[in-house]
């Protein structure tokens, strides 16, 4: 289902899906997310947005998105999820439908998933925009 993707967004997505079709990430290959994930969004444009990956466990340095902060289907809501700095994607709006598509993302437009906007990771905590690899063009697909 389509979703307007704005900051807040959170959507259950197939990483693989995401850079088949044109998603890039800052972090080496071997260290993106691989399987289903959720993702927020900090911020979109008329054609892609930027993501970042949460998981469920704290990890080495990863940051906290306190449960209170999150609203939506209950199997989002649980718990507090973590984000790594360090791992930031940019996803055109089809790869993120797509991507929701394939991992078989359970909100909707009107039951969307979403992070309170006060704890939304703010984009300076990532690497700057030179540091994205990971497109299809850069695995010689494109």
């Amino acid at each position: 289902m389509a979703h307007t993707h704005a900051p807040g967004l959170v959507l259950h997505m197939y990483p693989e899906v995401l850079l088949k079709f044109g998603a890039s990430h800052t972090v080496e290959p071997q260290d993106a997310v691989a399987a289903q994930h959720y993702f927020v969004c900090l911020s979109a444009d008329a054609s892609e947005g930027l993501w970042t990956p949460l998981y469920q466990t704290r990890g080495d340095h990863r940051l906290a998105i306190p449960e209170a902060a999150k609203a939506g289907h209950a199997r989002w809501t649980r718990g507090t999820s973590y984000y790594d700095p360090d791992e930031l994607w940019r996803i055109p709006h089809k790869a993120a439908q797509r991507g929701a598509a394939a991992a078989m993302d359970q909100s909707g437009p009107k039951s969307a998933n979403t992070v309170a906007l006060p704890s939304v990771p703010s984009r300076a905590q990532f690497p700057s925009d030179t540091a994205f690899r990971g497109t299809a063009h850069d695995r010689g697909l494109g």
